[in-house]
């Protein structure tokens, strides 16, 4: 089996830079795993499954009460970010490549996340018995879901029409940002602030704010992110259709 280093280089994908930009710490300890399931003799289709499975379990773990339950289900999401970025990993190690697996990928992105902000959001309503935070639950799942589709429907608008080099920015390094540095920071900040893996890190603190200190921070986290990712989805949408190219967080590095 190659070294770590060797790896590294064998599996490494065309965008890694980025990768580890916007995956700070999923695309660096990736490898690792990828070594372990190369050395188990799985397959990339496999690691896929396991992918889907983790996500899975961990929108079930946030359904549990309690901070033991958020902590297990704050895990199981991390390492099925893990092992997303592995999956692709073990297909370029192996040259196997599945139009099925990448299908079933993108489709487990889909749900999972969909399913652990409802999770997050039904049971704040079991611990508290407040009604808005269902709604604001539903708010959640759809802004995840057009902030998906606005890149996805885009492809598809643009299907054998344009390469993805000209719909997507950020690729090879072309369609870089103009905008001056504090702006591109301003950009970036509000890209990260509304992502998935920021909202599950303050919910961590937020449950552990909610145990030890009595504080109510959970409501106030879903209640803000009920605003700011609504706004992110609609932004990301109107951008795409004005500048013709989806945006991407590499553009402003």
């Amino acid at each position: 089996m190659e070294s770590i280093a060797e790896l590294r280089e064998i599996c490494r994908r065309e965008n890694d830079g980025d990768n580890r930009r916007t995956l700070y710490v999923a695309a660096r300890v990736s490898i690792y795993f990828t070594r372990l399931f190369l050395m188990m003799g799985m397959s990339a289709n496999q690691v896929t499954c396991l992918f889907t499975v983790l996500g899975l379990a961990a929108a079930a773990s946030f359904l549990g009460p309690g901070l033991y339950w958020t902590l297990a289900g704050y895990i199981l999401f991390r390492l099925h970010v893990i092992v997303d970025v592995s999956d692709g990993e073990v297909a370029r190690y192996r040259r196997t490549f599945s139009p099925v697996a990448a299908y079933a990928d993108f489709l487990t992105h889909y749900s999972v996340n969909n399913l652990v902000l409802f999770a997050i959001s039904f049971r704040y309503w079991l611990d508290t018995g407040r009604e808005w935070s269902l709604v604001a639950g539903a708010v959640l799942m759809v802004s995840v879901t057009l902030g998906r589709a606005a890149v996805d429907c885009w492809f598809r608008a643009n299907f054998g029409s344009s390469d993805r080099d000209d719909i997507e920015e950020g690729r090879r390094g072309r369609h870089r940002s103009a905008l001056p540095g504090p702006l591109k920071s301003l950009v970036l900040a509000a890209g990260h602030v509304s992502s998935m893996q920021t909202f599950l890190n303050v919910y961590l603190l937020a449950a552990v704010f909610d145990r030890f200190a009595g504080f109510a921070s959970r409501g106030w986290l879903i209640a803000a992110y009920a605003v700011v990712l609504p706004a992110f989805a609609l932004a990301r949408i109107l951008y795409t259709a004005a500048k013709g190219r989806i945006p991407r967080r590499a553009t402003y590095y």
